[in-house]
């Protein structure tokens, strides 16, 4: 059998190539000495590197990775025949190299402090681990106006483009205005993008090389990146429907989900003698919805399979029931940032409920998930 060190360098330098994720390039230089000394210390990313300055502009661009982590041998085959995952979901924002602050997935709250048994230093070898997705944000860069937690500028979602050269990017975000707001690093210049309907824009996404926005009442553009014309190109037109929409990439597929802030018209005769807690568990539901640019308009979506839709503060992302070595999909998992809270928790209800609930679109219905929280025993 062929020694894993002794690849010829020349095969070395091709995987280094292919690899997007920081941490694949980490898992690529544990494998043995040969490997690490064939790889530089610090790999290009994929994207920006952050944090950007954005000049004259005072903030800069910052991003925090989601990675599923599970144990290295684990066959989904022997796994428990439940609902609940064997793998364990965060999210990551690199400070220094090699050194990580993790948060909630799908809210913007650190997980601080840590377990007592928490590991201090996690061994890659002996875990396996798999980018899910990504969120950038915008951050200013005075710390004497904004301090703490309000440093963060919450521009709503930002969505990242490369540009023709290796260093330069577009970025797209939502105005305070309701409009886009695309920026070039090629010209450090910010556009306002035209459009003739004035309906706020709602969120946003980076989807097949490519800027897509959709507004309140679900109409969805396209947004060219040209430095003189950045106008829109209308991909289907307002249906309604509820408070909130959101896009996710789900293979190659477009999905929009409806969330609807409210109880179900199922729900309205519930005896509401348990309010508050009902509210947590009850107060949204959501209807999923695919593209059709052919036909110019969004097509109902009853089941989603095998796959999994996260729905994050600023992000969205899908992943499926195998990615997370669960037996089953068709759910969505999501965040209550504004929802009702029972006034008894104690810490680790907090944490949960930072954490979200998933929805099961085969039944509506709403649990909690140990996806988030707390940490698996196998993580110790």
């Amino acid at each position: 059998m062929a020694d894993w060190s002794d690849l010829p360098r020349e095969l070395l330098d091709e995987i280094l190539t292919r690899l997007d994720s920081p941490i694949d390039a980490l898992r690529f230089r544990a494998v043995c000495s040969t490997w690490r000394q064939s790889s530089p210390s610090k790999l290009k990313s994929n994207g920006p590197q952050t944090p950007f300055s954005l000049p004259s502009h005072g903030i800069s661009l910052s991003k925090r990775s989601i990675f599923v982590l599970s144990p290295s041998e684990t066959p989904i085959s022997e796994l428990p025949h439940n609902d609940n995952p064997y793998s364990w979901v965060i999210k990551i924002e690199e400070q220094n190299p090699n050194f990580f602050h993790i948060f909630f997935p799908l809210s913007w709250t650190q997980i601080d402090p840590l377990p007592e048994d928490f590991p201090r230093v996690m061994d890659l070898s002996n875990i396996r681990i798999r980018e899910l997705g990504c969120e950038y944000f915008l951050r200013y860069t005075d710390k004497i106006c904004f301090r703490g937690n309000f440093l963060n500028l919450l521009i709503e979602k930002v969505a990242i483009l490369p540009g023709i050269n290796d260093d330069d990017f577009f970025l797209l975000t939502i105005h305070v205005s309701g409009k886009l707001a695309l920026y070039n690093s090629v010209n450090n210049i910010w556009h306002i993008v035209s459009d003739k309907i004035d309906v706020p824009y709602d969120d946003i996404i980076a989807f097949n090389g490519e800027f897509y926005a959709v507004d309140y009442t679900g109409r969805i553009v396209l947004i060219g990146c040209d430095a003189v014309d950045n106008t829109t190109i209308l991909l289907a037109t307002s249906f309604g429907g509820g408070d909130k929409k959101r896009l996710v990439e789900v293979g190659d597929e477009l999905i929009l989900v409806d969330v609807y802030m409210g109880l179900p018209p199922w729900e309205f005769a519930h005896d509401m003698e348990n309010f508050d807690g009902y509210v947590t568990s009850k107060s949204k539901w959501f209807k999923v919805y695919r593209l059709d640019r052919k036909k110019m308009r969004w097509i109902e979506v009853k089941d989603l399979g095998n796959y999994i839709l996260f729905l994050g503060m600023h992000s969205g992302f899908s992943a499926t029931a195998a990615d997370l070595l669960c037996h089953k999909g068709n759910c969505i998992y999501f965040s209550f940032p504004h929802d009702i809270y029972p006034s008894h928790f104690d810490k680790d209800d907090v944490f949960k409920f930072h954490s979200g609930g998933v929805y099961n679109l085969e039944d509506a219905s709403i649990t909690y998930s140990d996806l988030f929280w707390p940490p698996p025993p196998w993580i110790a």
